[in-house]
């Protein structure tokens, strides 16, 4: 089943319930990880999916809950004797970085370890980042002060239905928007038209708006989402002190957008 699972839902800080945002979408046989914080491997086998499946990372910025990830995720694939090329994607200007963590680790052209390939994104909206199967992958620049950002875009294209190859009947999919770590944006929307679902942080409820600098709340993501046209806004990235008041911020982000609203689940397939 094509699908997409969360790995984690929360804010910077984790609590009990619920890890540091991270999504992975399947289809078939292959996998991309979007966002790479806590114990990828072990969340990848808790939603189900093969951490040998993964063919691409994306790390959408360089705070440490979406990147501190991935050399804990390289050094448990060269223990499970990994390959294939890994392609980790990012901004231009985060290749660098990432190459240190990861030599620091000494996971950077380890002898004998699987082909590790930094690929730089293209920084114009919705540009083609990679395709996975069905799915073709784009990403848009987003607002997020000082560090660079970007969000990320998931079209799934139509498929036979099963039965019906000869009529040409197929199967309608949808489209995923995920932004994380951004203020209200613009280029968002953008990047959200036409699309299904978008997946928009929510990091505080709307009486705490700048609390923890560009962030966005409950309602500002509800705005958001009624600007781009989606049918159902997702709320994730929710900060730890506020996951016993889930309810309240569906609620609010219910008061600008009229459309589904719902609360990130963890490790539950959502079908594409």
């Amino acid at each position: 089943m094509t699908h997409f699972a969360f790995l984690g839902t929360s804010g910077a800080i984790p609590s009990r319930g619920r890890d540091t945002t991270a999504l992975v979408f399947v289809t078939g046989r292959a996998a991309a990880l979007v966002d790479c914080g806590g114990s990828p491997v072990q969340k990848l086998r808790l939603a189900g999916v093969d951490p040998l499946a993964l063919e691409q990372v994306v790390i959408t910025h360089l705070h440490p809950d979406h990147a501190y990830g991935l050399p804990a995720l390289v050094q448990n694939l060269v223990l499970l004797e990994r390959r294939a090329e890994l392609a980790v994607r990012c901004r231009p200007e985060h290749i660098e970085p990432l190459r240190t963590l990861l030599t620091l680790f000494g996971l950077w052209e380890r002898p004998g370890m699987f082909p590790l390939a930094l690929k730089p994104i293209e920084l114009g909206e919705r540009a083609h980042a990679f395709d996975l199967g069905p799915l073709r992958v784009s990403t848009s620049p987003v607002e997020h002060g000082t560090m660079p950002n970007f969000a990320v875009r998931v079209d799934v294209r139509a498929e036979p239905r099963p039965g019906g190859e000869a009529s040409g009947e197929t199967i309608e999919h949808r489209s995923v928007v995920y932004s994380s770590d951004t203020e209200p944006c613009d280029a968002v929307v953008r990047l959200a038209r036409g699309a299904d679902t978008l997946v928009h942080e929510a990091t505080f409820p709307d009486r705490h708006r700048g609390r923890f600098g560009v962030h966005s709340t409950a309602g500002e993501a509800g705005e958001i989402a009624a600007r781009a046209g989606v049918r159902r806004l997702i709320l994730t990235h929710i900060e730890a002190d506020y996951h016993g008041e889930l309810d309240a911020l569906a609620d609010e982000a219910r008061k600008r957008f009229g459309g589904l609203v719902e609360i990130a689940q963890e490790l539950v397939p959502y079908p594409l």
